[in-house]
This record gives C-alpha cells, structure tokens and sequence, in this order.
C-alpha cells in the first residue's frame, strides 16, 4: 500500500466518523417545548452545556469534513462547501453558546426581560440567514461533487446529485421561511454525504 492510498484510506474514515457524529449530534439536539418568554430563558439557560456540545461539535465536524473533502475532485465543490462551513458555524456559534449565554444573564434579570427578547429577536434573525444560506452552500458543493464523480462512479455521482441537488431544492422552495424539516433534512443529507465520500476515498 503506497503512503497516498493508506492517506487516503485514512481520510475516508474520518470521513465516515464525521457523517455517523453528525447524525448523533442532531439526534441529541435539545428539544424546545417552551410556551413563553420567560420559559424559553430557562429552557435554553438548562440546556446550555448540551447545546454547546451539539452545536461546537457541530463547528468541529465540519472543520474535518472540509480536510477529508479536499481530497475529493473539484476545486469548486471545495470552495462552495467553505463557504457553506463558514457561514453555518456561525449560525452554530450563535444558536449553541451565544444563545445560552444571552438566557443565563437575563434569567436572573427579569426586570430586563425585554432587552432580552430583542436580543433573541436579533439573534433569531441573524440564525434564520446564517444557516440555510450555510446549508445552500453545502448543498451545491455536494451536487458538484456528484457531477465530478459520475464519470468514475456512478453510484457515488447519482448520491451526489441527488442529496445536494434535493438539499438545494428544498431549501430553495422554502427560502425565508427556515422551515425545520427542511432544514434537518438538509443536515441529514449533509451527513450522509460524509459516508458516501468516505466510501469513494477508501475505495481509492
């Protein structure tokens, strides 16, 4: 085995680590039952150490799929999906450890509970940008990635095509509306690229 295909092999399977870590990760995503304000604090203000582990783990996850995807053909579907990281760690950081943040001050002042709602407000808004304009990125790169891979393997550019091009789709149709299901089913597909990605660097 020469020192290119071991590297190879290798990156495939931190390839694969990162998919399987991604959907555990939004699969441990807190659940938000509040009803009010007041309630939304506590709830985010309790949850504060699991939000920061999904959400920076999520920040972590796309920092080593974008080294495993440089291995990958195509200079744009790496750049795209930079793009995509870029713009969705930023929507991480500020849903997972901004957010917390923000609820522990104000619970203990609930004479400011209105600076802290347009705070959320602020926050919620700049979110509602950040990530499906993230997840657009992501998708397209994975769709260009499927092109560049039909030619030597067909059933890695149809999955491709087809994650990154449904992906995009989606969120396409529910622009400005950061419709959850889309959203998740966006990571999801984002997810299971990894696997499909890692699958054609081992098979190298």
């Amino acid at each position: 085995m020469t020192e290119t295909t071991a590297q190879s092999r290798a990156t495939g399977i931190l390839s694969i680590a990162t998919g399987i870590a991604a959907f555990a990760l939004l699969a441990n995503h807190p659940e938000d039952g509040a009803h009010s304000f007041a309630e939304v604090l506590k709830s985010e203000a309790a949850n504060r150490a699991m939000d920061a582990l999904v959400h920076g783990g999520f920040v972590v996850v796309l920092a080593l799929q974008a080294i495993c995807y440089a291995r990958l053909k195509s200079t744009a579907g790496l750049v795209l999906f930079a793009f995509g990281a870029a713009f969705l760690s930023a929507s991480m950081v500020l849903d997972g450890l901004v957010t917390p943040a923000v609820a522990v001050r104000y619970l203990a002042a609930p004479d400011k509970i209105e600076y802290a709602r347009s705070l959320f407000v602020l926050i919620g808004t700049l979110i509602g940008l950040l990530m499906p304009i993230g997840l657009a990125f992501q998708s397209a790169a994975i769709a260009v990635w499927g092109a560049a891979l039909w030619s030597t393997s067909r059933a890695a550019g149809l999955a491709g095509l087809a994650l990154g091009g449904g992906a995009f789709l989606g969120l396409a149709a529910t622009a400005g509306t950061m419709n959850p299901l889309v959203l998740m089913g966006a990571i999801a597909a984002a997810s299971l690229w990894a696997v499909v990605a890692g699958i054609v660097l081992l098979r190298r």
